[in-house]
């Protein structure tokens, strides 16, 4: 192994150990601590924010460019689908599909 593969599998290590850690400690700490009701709503809305943020970029990034219009336009179809309750299955597979035809079409 060379010093950029060890650099790397050390990172992977210190990462998933930190991870473990995290898991743990919210599991020995829920006995523990107890939170107000309006700190575990604060708690649950960060949580939706961080995970709306992630959705956000991964749908109009790709690595450090603009991810193109047919996978907004294929997002967006899904999101109207789950707005109107559809089922998971169709609305993943709508999205997908939506992209597909409009990649095919020629719009990147």
């Amino acid at each position: 192994m060379n010093t950029n593969e060890i650099i790397i599998f050390i990172g992977i290590m210190v990462l998933s150990a930190g991870t473990y850690l995290i898991r743990y400690t919210g599991f020995y700490l829920a006995h523990q601590i107890s939170f107000q009701e309006k700190h575990k709503q604060l708690m649950s809305d960060a949580a939706c924010v961080l995970l709306f943020t992630l959705a956000v970029f991964n749908t109009l990034f790709e690595q450090d460019q603009f991810s193109g219009m047919s996978k907004l336009i294929g997002v967006l179809v899904a999101i109207g689908i789950a707005w109107k309750n559809g089922s998971l299955v169709f609305v993943i597979l709508s999205a997908v599909g939506t992209t597909a035809i409009l990649r095919f079409l020629g719009i990147k």
